[in-house]
């Protein structure tokens, strides 16, 4: 289970000062696909930085299978963080390097117990006859079939999606979506995705939190249509979408 409890953030620049946390507390089931959605500036991105401590909360705590992630030294933090896959927007492929050694990448950063083979991973993603391909050669959705590929090679218990189709049209965005539906169900992972795409969340999630303006507004159950509406426009449009046959 990840618990975040009373989560506060913060970012300072010469101009301004950003809340982009406030009071944040969440629970997400292990195994669940947990969704994060919100309009742009909504805290979401940062929320998810906060899972893996790639960001440090000023306040809070940030606790995955009973470890508490702020409490950790650099040594046991890199080893909590292996359990954890990310999948990016803009994919963050190198391009110098062919699909295999983008996927084999993580495995030369860290030493792993188990691991799948870049073989079946691509397998997995339906872009065996890529292997020896350069980014520059695939489309958008084969670039986040590829990371994806990566994410999984690891074999993670944890899998971040970091507005993983915003840079896709529909079409490859329901073929990316159904590729991590294939993930979650047969290596049994906890999902959480984060998107400001409605139809994302509820095509691959069972329940979302409702993000606006650095708070969770509202935890939605996208199985039961019986949640009662807020009464703020944008999350009230978010929940008649999630909810809705």
């Amino acid at each position: 289970m990840i618990q975040l409890r009373h989560i506060e953030k913060t970012f300072f620049s010469k101009n301004q000062t950003l809340a982009a946390l406030t009071d944040v507390s969440l629970d997400i089931k292990t195994g669940e696909a947990f969704g994060v959605i919100g309009e742009s500036g909504a805290g979401k991105s940062t929320l998810l930085r906060m899972i893996n401590a790639l960001e440090t909360p000023d306040a809070g705590s940030v606790t995955v299978d009973g470890v508490d992630l702020t409490h950790l030294s650099k040594k046991d933090l890199r080893m909590e963080q292996k359990q954890i896959g990310m999948i990016f927007q803009q994919f963050n492929l190198l391009n110098n390097k062919t699909v295999a050694e983008n996927i084999r990448l993580p495995l030369t950063l860290h030493n792993y117990d188990q691991t799948l083979t870049v073989d079946e991973v691509l397998d997995f993603v339906g872009l065996s006859d890529k292997k020896h391909s350069y980014p520059q050669q695939l489309s958008g959705g084969q670039k986040q079939r590829v990371g994806i590929a990566r994410a999984l090679i690891t074999r993670p218990k944890l899998l971040l999606c970091d507005e993983p189709t915003s840079a896709l049209d529909q079409n490859t965005t329901e073929d990316i979506v159904a590729v991590l539906k294939k993930a979650h169900r047969e290596f049994k992972m906890t999902i959480v995705v984060v998107t400001h795409e409605l139809p994302v969340i509820k095509a691959l999630c069972t329940r979302a939190a409702l993000m606006e303006y650095g708070k969770v507004r509202q935890i939605v159950d996208i199985t039961r249509s019986e949640d009662k509406l807020t009464d703020r426009p944008y999350l009230e449009r978010a929940i008649e979408v999630l909810t809705s046959d």
